[in-house]
């Protein structure tokens, strides 16, 4: 028995890996450890990272806030955004997380649209969750 792990954003399916061991989620009550056989769960999850478990690895994807769904072994996100950390390196995250804080201060200044603010809101989150599931991964 394994799960099966798919993260949805707007643009559509932007992860899906299955046979994992476990699926840990940031929800607004704190982290929480998927295993096969779970009940079906719904919860609202935080900006962080989603750890897909399978045989001692950890693979980190940073979501910003959104939902997650438990069903039938199969864990599915729905976010505004999602990178997976491996594929940048600290130096890069953190050059990502400074330009979308500088933008967002700009814009709030500039009294833009409400809209393009949390847009730029959740450039920031998401870059910042990044910054952390990298930091998590270095230090396990």
């Amino acid at each position: 028995m394994s799960l099966t792990l798919e993260i949805v954003t707007p643009v559509g399916v932007v992860y899906r890996k299955g046979e994992l061991d476990a699926v840990t989620l940031p929800t607004s009550d704190g982290e929480i450890q998927i295993l096969p056989g779970h009940i079906p769960l719904i919860t609202i999850l935080d900006a962080g990272a989603v750890l897909a478990i399978s045989g001692g690895s950890e693979e980190s994807i940073a979501v910003d806030t959104g939902y997650a769904r438990c069903i039938a072994d199969t864990v599915s996100v729905l976010t505004e955004s999602a990178i997976d950390v491996q594929r940048f390196d600290e130096d890069e995250m953190q050059k990502a997380r400074e330009a979308a804080e500088k933008a967002l201060e700009e814009a709030k200044n500039a009294n833009v649209d409400p809209d393009e603010i949390e847009r730029l809101e959740s450039r920031a989150r998401v870059a910042i969750a990044g910054l952390l599931a990298k930091s998590r991964r270095k230090r396990s």
